[in-house]
């Protein structure tokens, strides 16, 4: 799920493709307000685009898609970084939740990817999540200066 423009679509399309090549049974498909809104089973992994862009209706977008996440009392995850780097944090949540293909990832055969490290428990925090992309952008801005 997303905002428009957050990249959702792309993400589900890449996501589906690695778990088809990972032979992986799951079903990935792009969401909108309304499937925030309806309730989710044990088997529903939701992923929320974190905001790169700061214009006042994808703000508005992205509020309205966590206060429906809020009120139905689902579960998510929230993504951020680049397209890469976002398929990478899905694939180690969906990994996560798939233990019995750990065993396959690790041999290699697998789309190479490091495994996403928790920073903190509280995905939904506002805080937690400035933190998290603030970390983010200094790291790039870190390796962009090559130090």
């Amino acid at each position: 799920m997303g905002a428009p423009g957050s990249g959702k679509s792309q993400l589900a399309t890449a996501l589906g493709q690695a778990l088809q090549a990972l032979d992986w049974p799951a079903y990935v498909a792009s969401a909108d307000l309304a499937a925030a809104q309806a309730p989710a089973n044990q088997q529903t992994l939701r992923l929320l685009m974190g905001l790169q862009a700061t214009d006042a209706a994808t703000q508005q977008a992205d509020q309205s898609i966590r206060a429906a996440l809020a009120l139905s009392k689902a579960a998510f995850q929230v993504l951020y970084g680049s397209a890469d780097e976002k398929l990478s944090q899905a694939l180690s949540i969906v990994e996560a939740l798939m233990p019995q293909h750990r065993q396959h990832v690790q041999s290699g055969a697998a789309l190479n990817h490091k495994p996403w490290v928790w920073a903190c428990d509280k995905c939904s925090d506002p805080q937690c999540e400035h933190r998290l992309l603030t970390d983010l952008l200094q790291k790039r801005a870190t390796q962009a200066s090559g130090y």
